[in-house]
């Protein structure tokens, strides 16, 4: 890459950051070119972003972010996955190190708050946005349900009631 080349690339990388909540720096030393083509491919369907920048670069690139706490990971080969989304990107980034050992997460950052690998596994954990999604759907869809069939039953009953009255007093 030339000069103008990596003032532009890191102009156009800081900007991107900017606008993002959450990045994980990890070392890929010893992934071929193949595993990081299929963590890319993963990454990618979590609508999550992964990038190999040079060290120098990247951190030119995270001034003035919430990521220059970062600053200090960047030794030796690494990378960035960066989405808006901290839990789908980690559930991606920690399966896919449990499967290969030479990806190693070094650690992260959501919003202004450095995170530390125990926390990032943490964040891996909980279910994804999605699945939140669906659960508080149904949770509603079933309360409004409860509440339907309460008023109806309610009424069904008042209904009885003033026809078994009706009822009594016409015989």
């Amino acid at each position: 890459m030339q000069r103008e080349q990596k003032r532009e690339f890191v102009k156009q990388f800081n900007s991107i950051l900017k606008d993002k909540e959450f990045m994980l720096v990890v070392d890929y030393k010893g992934l071929n070119v193949s595993q990081i083509s299929s963590l890319r491919d993963k990454i990618s369907s979590a609508n999550s972003n992964f990038r190999v920048a040079k060290n120098t670069l990247a951190r030119m690139a995270i001034k003035n972010t919430n990521f220059q706490i970062l600053d200090k990971l960047f030794v030796g080969p690494t990378s960035i996955a960066y989405s808006d989304d901290p839990v789908s990107t980690s559930k991606v980034l920690v399966d896919f190190a449990k499967d290969n050992e030479n990806l190693k997460i070094l650690g992260g950052a959501m919003g202004e708050k450095e995170l530390t690998v125990d926390e990032i596994k943490t964040l891996a954990s909980l279910p994804s946005l999605e699945v939140i999604r669906s659960k508080l759907l149904s949770l509603l869809i079933s309360t409004q349900t409860n509440i339907a069939c309460t008023l109806n039953a309610t009424q069904s009953g008042l209904a009885r009631l003033i026809n078994t009255k009706y009822q009594e007093k016409g015989e």
